[in-house]
């Protein structure tokens, strides 16, 4: 069962949900006095965009039938969190202290970071400035946050988006993408997740013109329900898009540079926590947006890479929906080797 909360956190209220581990199976007779001890610890769960915490309501009830506590936040500007309207408001150091705060609100002092997308980014940066409060921490599809190069990323994607659409760039004008949605959301939404899908290529976006609108790049899509994704589902992302607009969740995008220059500070750093990577073979991120053979260069940005592991299942970026069973599986080896040789 979830339990929805709310913190007041520096003038932003943020909303999360608590799944309770299920109970314990009774010892056997033999360790009838045996301690009943806490269960392996907790997990928080950090999404991207364009989602919310209820991304990960498959992946939920099965952590918490695992054992784990689970807490999984709305990202400040998504969801029912609150969206600050100043970019420097979802610096590094802002999010990481959200995190925080909801883990002390939670007294969940040394944690299991699950990140994707935008959350990997959170999750990292958690590792670099809170390392002590990380247990060990497992990214999705997006293995490190670089900050290679002397042009911040939106003046970059900007030069980009002359030759080529770029989301990067069309995100990142302040009213452009909110404007041109707005009464569109389900239409969004659907064709991004079939566009991010491994059903079409992503990348296939950039064929189109400087100028155009995301809904004008994105391919159309198949009716509902697909194999991975019912109509129900879609129903919720498109009736939180609707009650709260795009302009909370595109500052993301906009604090592109503001996190860049925030990460120069520790950009020769290493994360010093257990790493963990789950990635699918057909993610848009990892052939577009991380340099060339990202795998073969995590031991750059993480200290201790404990496990790398691919789910079987074709996917592409929304492989906890695409192939949840698989996901699941892996998430859970992951999970089971944090547990036996990761102190809590």
């Amino acid at each position: 069962m979830l339990d929805h909360r709310h913190l007041d956190h520096d003038g932003v209220r943020l909303h999360y949900v608590v799944a309770e581990p299920a109970p314990a199976p009774a010892p056997a007779p033999a360790d009838a006095d045996a301690p009943a001890g806490d269960g392996p610890g907790t997990v928080v769960l950090l999404h991207g965009f364009p989602h919310f915490w209820f991304t990960w309501h498959r992946l939920i009830p099965v952590l918490a039938a695992a054992g784990w506590r689970v807490i999984a936040p709305d990202l400040r500007g998504m969801g029912g969190s609150d969206a600050p309207a100043d970019v420097e408001a979802y610096a590094p150091r802002e999010v990481v202290d959200d995190v925080v705060a909801v883990c002390d609100a939670e007294s969940a002092d040394r944690v299991v970071l699950v990140g994707f997308d935008f959350g990997a980014g959170v999750a990292y940066d958690t590792c670099y400035l809170e390392p002590g409060r990380v247990r060990a921490v497992i990214g999705m599809e997006n293995p490190f946050m670089s900050t290679a190069g002397s042009i911040p990323p939106l003046e970059g994607s900007a030069m980009i988006a002359t030759k080529h659409f770029l989301h990067l760039h069309y995100f990142a004008q302040p009213g452009v993408a909110e404007a041109d949605l707005a009464g569109h959301e389900r239409e969004f939404l659907t064709r991004v997740f079939w566009a991010l899908s491994a059903d079409y290529h992503y990348l296939d976006v950039w064929q189109h013109p400087p100028g155009s609108t995301y809904l004008e790049a994105l391919p159309e899509a198949p009716p509902l329900p697909w194999p991975w994704l019912s109509v129900e589902e879609m129903d919720t992302y498109e009736a939180e898009y609707t009650r709260t607009g795009f302009a909370g969740p595109l500052q993301w995008y906009r604090a592109m540079d503001v996190s860049w220059r925030a990460r120069k500070e520790f950009e020769r750093q290493t994360n010093p926590v257990p790493y963990y990577f789950l990635y699918s073979e057909h993610d848009p991120d990892l052939e577009g947006f991380h340099g060339r053979d990202p795998l073969s260069k995590l031991g750059r940005y993480h200290d201790d890479v404990r496990m790398v592991r691919a789910i079987s299942s074709p996917a592409g970026h929304l492989m906890h929906l695409e192939a949840t069973e698989d996901t699941h599986r892996e998430l859970l080896a992951s999970l089971e080797d944090i547990a036996a040789h990761v102190p809590g």
